[in-house]
């Protein structure tokens, strides 16, 4: 069966499958370049989400024609997104370092700075520019906020200015993207916002920055009546690592209501190991006692020890 062949139903279903695929040894990139130009805008815009599984320097000019020509505001926001996935990687990269003679052999599989930067400058003159619908504008913040540069800093504080609430929104998830302490006393005035939209943000925000400081008005908002706070205040509990989150998260995950609420929480008992340090306490505590039975004087005290019984 060819992909014209295909109904919009059948090539939308196929796309939502590969986003949420597990089989990593399988090339969809050649199918996902055919669906860029298919006929009905939420496919190219699934298309284009899928993309940010290809972090190839050949998709930037794809992407860059589709955030600027794309008839579809959904498929140019879902472009600018993707576009997000190159400036990670740029940060991701360490360009100033001489590698010398293996400069071409440990540059093979990062991405080149030109491309990044092409991709850096693209975005920021798109969030800079006035006559751009907001929601460009605003997707441009969050696909920069991967970038620890003053530069960017500058727009993520200019867009939490803003007088619309979406914009605010944005640069309250690029500051969590950011995951940089500059922002604490932000995302934890946000985290009372009676806005649930933006207060919503600030927790993801807090956890992706995983800010102790926020641990306990995140374990207040674990109590909230309102589901999706509630969810997401368990989560980001965990990330923050925040030493008396264990108590409450074991207890949810025994206690909590229902089924998702006791699997987010003990999802969220595992990030709290991870990021608590206790993990990282056990693999130190495995070292010690595989040194202490390396050590010949506990050996032959063992090897006496075993001839005595």
């Amino acid at each position: 069966m060819t992909r014209d062949s295909l109904t919009k139903q059948e090539k939308i279903t196929f796309l939502k499958d590969v986003v949420g695929a597990s089989d990593f040894t399988t090339d969809y990139l050649p199918v996902l370049l055919e669906y860029l130009d298919d006929e009905d805008p939420e496919v190219r815009a699934l298309a284009i989400e899928n993309l940010w599984d290809y972090p190839e320097p050949e998709l930037i000019d794809h992407l860059i024609d589709k955030a600027e020509h794309d008839p579809s505001a959904d498929v140019r926001c879902k472009a600018i997104i993707t576009l997000g996935r190159f400036i990670y990687e740029g940060e991701m990269a360490d360009y100033d370092f001489d590698w010398g003679e293996m400069e071409e052999l440990m540059r093979a599989d990062e991405l080149p700075q030109e491309d990044f930067l092409r991709v850096r400058r693209f975005l920021i003159d798109l969030y800079r520019d006035a006559a751009k619908p907001l929601d460009e504008r605003r997707y441009a913040v969050e696909a920069l906020g991967f970038h620890t540069d003053d530069e960017v800093f500058s727009i993520i504080e200019e867009a939490y200015a803003h007088p619309d609430p979406k914009m605010k929104m944005s640069a309250i998830f690029a500051m969590g993207r950011s995951a940089n302490v500059r922002w604490t006393d932000t995302i934890l005035k946000e985290l009372r916002n009676p806005r649930k939209e933006l207060q919503v943000e600030a927790i993801r925000a807090a956890g992706e920055v995983g800010l102790e400081e926020a641990g306990k008005e995140l374990w207040r908002l674990t109590y909230s009546e309102d589901r999706d706070v509630k969810l997401e205040a368990i989560w980001a509990l965990g990330q923050t690592g925040w030493e008396e989150a264990f108590e409450r998260l074991d207890e949810l995950t025994i206690l909590g209501e229902d089924e998702e609420i006791r699997e987010v929480a003990e999802d969220a008992l595992e990030e709290w190991s991870l990021f608590s340090g206790l993990m990282e306490d056990m693999f130190l505590e495995e070292e010690e006692l595989t040194e202490w039975l390396m050590d010949e004087d506990i050996e032959d005290e063992l090897e006496e020890f075993e001839d005595e019984d």
